[in-house]
This record gives structure tokens, C-alpha cells and sequence, in this order.
């Protein structure tokens, strides 16, 4: 059968006996075409054109297409000449010859749009159909996929109980635009739904058009080349949809934390978390967070992390070993010029052995049963909790840590880093000299310029209030304007140096030389008895992390710092 053959056969098809039903405008049919996607299946069936597709029988007895996508394998309506007086409906399945162009084509008539909006709108739906042209990365144009979805499964069960309610013999004309209506606005929301897919399946980022390569996490491998994970930089750390897309991690849903806590104590939780919890328990007895779930602690951490904040790096281990070697810069070799068949000059090593060994961090909280099983908003504070109470011992160990098991040995006590003292008994800071010097002693190392400093709030304070001979705040030297003042409580302010018992620390550096190491994610350990007196439900988080300068020149500390 030709193409001109199946045409006038579609046509056919969509003329039914009853000329008194009102029909929508042919170009408005033809705008509302189901948007192109290869269709997933190989089968005869599914390999059909669209008008293969329409030529179906629609008798008495035949099988409405429409009951494919909107009855999920239902009987059609009890009248069977129900199907005749109603309209033709196009299957579901794209048409593999429509191009991605033609699909934006469609999503950009805004007569549709603003159409199938009003069809959202009177179900009582909250839907932007705006919000698709801001769409980046493949876990946001997931998440965009499964609000389109719940939109149309929302239409078609309306359609359906408009297809129920109403017998054959009342089959009205309103009855025909309400039926048209919700048809053109799944048609146009599936539109959508097919671009997003084939955008997937093309490794595009963006529903305008542009495209870009997709890029993962770069992967982590130790001296021996073996890969054992993935390290997200401070920009890949920014939002929980940019962490989900460089791991590689799918769209979390309506999964979330409270639900995962419900779920580890027993609690009413969704099938998602009953299955994750249903593979055991870890070496340490507790549940390991979901992957999905581990974007948004993740993503958490940064604005509670001082070091993160500053531009450390995460690495997201992969690796069952305990400890692994990693190759760190500790010198810069220096080059010499050389005469013909001349000896090369010697040149002291340039890398150094980096040992990681993450160490378990933990800590534990209680919550009520009430609390936990009808808070709203158990979700975020619970994302909060986690975050904070591990950020903020990561920042303090991280910088200050002794390397005595089992605390991991923080930046201060890593071999080859710079100093800059305020002499013998420290001093309080009148300018911005300590900065320069740090900056002087990194430079000189031919290490890269420091970004930022970490300090205590105290010392921010301190130089914020600088101010010159006529009491106006004190400028900066032009060679820190880029260098960024983090604060965290972490670092003490009762040091001792000299006679002076108020001196605290300034870390300064490019800390995208700095990485925190995490093993395992984070696992959850319920306490079934210690709080069951007060009707309330005990928790142990576990983590394992370790830290490491790629290149200790990089950094400075300036110590004495006093108020």
C-alpha cells in the first residue's frame, strides 16, 4: 500500500456517520501529531508507520487505539458503538519520522500551549509548562519527564471518566470539545515528554536546542592506575541535579530522607525504600543511604563546610580496600639547559606517595515517633541535621586533625606546608599583612595563588572592621581583591603562643588542592532500646572520610592571630 493509499485510508477513519459531531480543525490535528521517538520496541507491530498504525479497524468490535495509552488494557466503553460516534484518537507512540525540530516546533505554538494549560488548570493541577526551557542535565530533564507523566496520567483519567460517564446515545457536542480538548493537551504534553527522551537518548543537555557533550565526575585512580572513584569539584557541587548528573545517579522522585528513616525504623515507607532496606544491613550493622539520596546530602554539605566553600574537592569512593596511594605534587622540578650530548641536570622528585585511609565519623541523634512519622517538613530537617553535624567535625579535622587513629590528619599537621607567624607572643591583626606574607610564601614555591582563607568569625570580623587615619574601612591590596574570607567556629581562639592565650589561625591557599575522601556514603543505624522509655526512636549516621593536600605548598597558616 502506498503512502497516498494510507492517507485517504487515516482519512476515512477519522469520518464517522454522525456529521452533527463537531470536529477540531485539521491543522490543529495535524500541530497535535504525537512528537517523533524511535519507538523502544522492535517488534512488527511496533515498526509501523503512523498511518499503518491508523488503518486499523474501528467496528463495532475492534478495539478503540485510544484504549492503548488511556485504558492501560481496560474493555472499552459497555456501548460498543461508543467508539463510532467518538473521535479518532492517535496512539501514543511517536512517529519515528517527525525530527527534534519539529517537536520544538510544536511546543512552541503557543495556542496549544496556552490550551493544554487550561485543561491542566481545570483539574485543579500546579504545572509550568515554562519551567522546560530551563531544564539542565539529565537528573533535572528526568525529574521534568516524570512531572510531564503524572500531568498526563492525571488528563487520561479524566478522559476516561468522561468516556464512562456519558453513554453512546448522550453523546453531546461539549461532550466532543471536552473529549477533544484533554486529547490535544496529552498530545501536547507527550510531545514534550518524547523530545526530553530523545534528548536523553542523544546525550543533549537542553530543551532549546543547544547542545553539549555530557561530561561525568572525573574519575579518580590511584598509583596503580586503578580507578577507585569519582571527585566532584566545589562547581560540580553546587546544586543536588548537577551531583546527580556527574554520578551518574538517577532522579531521586518522591524518595526522600524522612522516608528512608521511616523506613529503617519500621515504619510506613514507600516500596523504593522497602526494597533498598531489604538488601541487609552493612559491615557495621546499619542501612546504607540510598544512592538517590546521597545528591542531596551532598549537595548539603557545601554551605555548611567551611573547606568546601573555600573550593576543596569530594571524592566519591568506589574502591572496598581500607587504604589506596594516591601521587601528590611535593616539588616543582627544574629544568636546565643542556649543550649537545651534554649530561641533563638532576632535579629533585616531584611527586610523593599520598596514603588514604577514611576513617569512621559518626554520630547520634533521637527523634520522637510523632515527629518522624508526621512531620512535613522531617525531610529537610533531617537533610540539615546530617549535613551540618558531619561538615562541621570534617572542617575541624580536616584543618586541625593530629593523624592519632582514629582521627585523620588535618592540613595543619601535613608535611610541607608554609607558615607566617605574628612573633613571639602573636598580635592583633592592623592591616592586611598577614594575607601578603601567605601570599609571598606560596608564590615563592611556584605553587598557584591562594583564593581564599579560612578563619574564625571573630578574626573576619576583625578585619572587616579595619579602618584607615580618617576612620573609612580599610581597602584591600589589590593583590587580594579575588581572595575570598570563609569563616567557620571550628578553628579555637584560646591558642597559647608565647604569653598570649587568645591566638587563633588563618589557613590560606588554593583549596582546590585540598580533597575530602568518603567511603560507603552515609549509613543509617537504628538504636531500638536506648530511648524507648520516652517513646522516641535513636539514631547512628556513619561516614568514612580522609583528607589529603595534592600539593601542601599550596597552602599557608598564619598563626597568633590574637582578638
Amino acid at each position: 500500500m502506498g503512502m497516498d493509499d494510507q492517507a485517504a485510508r487515516v482519512r476515512r477513519v477519522r469520518r464517522t456517520p454522525d456529521t452533527t459531531v463537531p470536529r477540531p480543525p485539521q491543522d490543529l490535528l495535524q500541530r497535535s501529531l504525537p512528537p517523533a521517538r524511535p519507538p523502544r520496541s522492535h517488534s512488527d507491530a511496533d515498526n509501523r508507520t503512523l498511518g499503518q498504525r491508523a488503518a486499523r479497524p474501528t467496528g463495532p468490535h475492534a478495539r478503540p487505539m485510544a484504549a492503548t495509552w488511556l485504558r492501560r488494557g481496560r474493555d472499552q466503553p459497555t456501548n460498543p458503538k461508543a467508539a463510532e460516534r467518538r473521535p479518532f484518537l492517535f496512539h501514543k507512540e511517536s512517529n519515528p519520522m517527525k525530527s527534534m525540530q519539529d517537536l520544538r516546533i510544536t511546543l512552541a505554538d503557543r495556542r496549544l500551549r496556552i490550551d493544554a494549560a487550561a485543561e491542566v488548570g481545570k483539574l485543579g493541577l500546579k504545572f509550568d509548562f515554562e519551567a522546560g526551557n530551563n531544564v539542565n542535565g539529565r537528573s533535572e530533564m528526568l525529574a521534568r519527564r516524570a512531572d510531564l507523566r503524572r500531568v498526563v496520567n492525571a488528563l487520561s483519567q479524566a478522559t476516561r471518566e468522561l468516556l464512562d460517564s456519558t453513554p453512546a446515545t448522550k453523546w453531546s457536542a461539549d461532550d466532543q470539545k471536552s473529549y477533544d480538548a484533554k486529547l490535544n493537551a496529552v498530545t501536547y504534553l507527550h510531545t514534550e515528554i518524547d523530545l526530553i527522551s530523545n534528548m536523553i537518548d542523544l546525550e543533549e543537555w537542553t530543551p532549546n536546542g543547544s547542545s553539549r557533550a555530557k561530561h561525568n565526575a572525573p574519575e579518580l585512580r590511584d598509583s596503580n592506575g586503578q580507578r577507585v572513584g569519582s571527585v566532584l569539584t566545589t562547581e560540580m557541587l553546587a546544586t543536588e541535579h548537577e551531583i546527580a548528573a556527574r554520578l551518574n545517579i538517577s532522579n531521586a522522585g518522591d524518595t526522600n530522607l524522612g522516608d528512608f528513616f521511616r523506613g529503617v525504623a519500621k515504619m510506613k515507607s514507600s516500596e523504593g525504600i522497602r526494597a533498598a532496606l531489604s538488601e541487609g544491613t552493612d559491615s557495621a550493622g546499619g542501612y546504607t543511604v540510598p544512592e538517590v539520596l546521597m545528591p542531596r546530602i551532598l549537595s548539603a554539605l557545601v554551605p555548611a563546610s567551611s573547606l568546601l566553600t573555600a573550593g576543596a574537592s569530594l571524592a566519591v569512593l568506589g574502591t572496598d580496600a581500607k587504604t589506596f596511594t594516591l601521587a601528590g605534587v611535593d616539588s616543582i622540578p627544574t629544568a636546565a639547559w643542556r649543550s649537545e650530548a651534554g649530561a641533563v641536570a638532576e632535579s629533585d622528585p616531584a611527586f610523593r606517595a599520598i596514603v588514604v585511609t577514611p576513617r569512621s565519623l559518626a554520630f547520634r541523634f533521637k527523634v520522637s515517633r510523632e515527629l518522624l512519622q508526621d512531620s512535613p517538613n522531617i525531610d529537610e530537617a533531617l537533610q540539615q541535621a546530617i549535613a551540618q553535624a558531619f561538615a562541621k567535625e570534617m572542617d575541624r579535622a580536616g584543618l586541625r586533625g593530629t593523624g592519632t587513629a582514629p582521627e585523620i590528619r588535618g592540613l595543619k599537621n601535613i608535611s610541607g606546608i608554609n607558615t607566617v607567624t605574628n612573633g613571639t607572643n602573636g598580635a592583633s591583626p592592623t592591616s592586611y599583612a598577614n594575607f601578603v606574607s601567605a601570599w609571598q610564601e606560596i608564590v615563592s614555591d611556584n605553587a598557584p595563588a591562594p583564593r581564599a582563607a579560612i578563619m574564625h568569625p571573630r578574626d573576619m570580623a576583625k578585619f572587616a572592621n579595619l579602618a584607615d587615619s580618617t576612620g573609612q574601612p580599610l581597602r584591600r591590596p589589590e593583590l587580594l581583591d579575588t581572595m575570598r574570607f570563609v569563616q567557620t567556629s571550628q578553628i579555637p581562639t584560646n591558642l597559647t603562643v608565647g604569653s598570649s592565650s587568645d591566638t587563633s589561625e588563618i589557613y590560606v591557599g588554593d583549596f582546590s588542592q585540598f580533597v575530602f575522601f568518603l567511603r560507603e556514603g552515609v549509613s543509617v543505624q537504628m538504636l531500638n532500646e536506648l530511648y524507648a522509655a520516652t517513646g522516641e526512636i535513636g539514631f547512628v549516621c556513619h561516614a568514612r572520610v580522609d583528607v589529603a593536600a595534592l600539593y601542601p605548598q599550596a597552602f599557608a597558616l598564619v598563626t597568633g592571630v590574637r582578638a
